[in-house]
């Protein structure tokens, strides 16, 4: 079976891959045109699903709890995971690369203003995060 070292039996033909982690049915034409579309995705900077989830759980839990957040660096990181496992949201939606910079430092402004707790600020970056709705960002 192609994949042989990164695909889990899961029970009734359905398998599961270790890289993107899609359920499917290899036999199924419909199922591996998705798979393969997924690891497009994936060469092309987005993240799986459960990644994504994780690495904001992650960090928005260091950035809610100023108990975790050891140094303005450690505070900074989880920034950065939250702003990347958007960012991967959107690439996998097809958001054009030359919008990289402007999407990020929106991010950062909105993470910014919620860390430091400022609802006007909060407010005021979300509205301008909407620019990036459609890719799901």
């Amino acid at each position: 079976m192609k994949g042989a070292g990164t695909l889990i039996r899961k029970g009734t033909g359905i398998v599961e891959c270790r890289i993107c982690g899609l359920n499917f049915l290899p036999e199924l034409k419909e199922d591996q045109e998705r798979h393969e579309q997924e690891h497009l995705k994936i060469l092309a900077g987005a993240l799986p699903y459960e990644i994504r989830e994780f690495l904001k759980k992650v960090g928005w839990e260091i950035l809610k709890n100023e108990d975790l957040q050891e140094t303005p660096a450690h505070l900074e990181t989880a920034k950065r995971a939250i702003a990347f496992a958007y960012w991967a949201r959107v690439i996998s939606n097809s958001i054009p690369e030359n919008e990289l910079q402007p999407y990020m430092a929106a991010t950062f402004a909105w993470l910014d203003a919620i860390a430091a707790r400022d609802q006007a600020e909060i407010d005021r970056t979300s509205e301008a995060m909407k620019r990036w709705n459609k890719y799901g960002g």
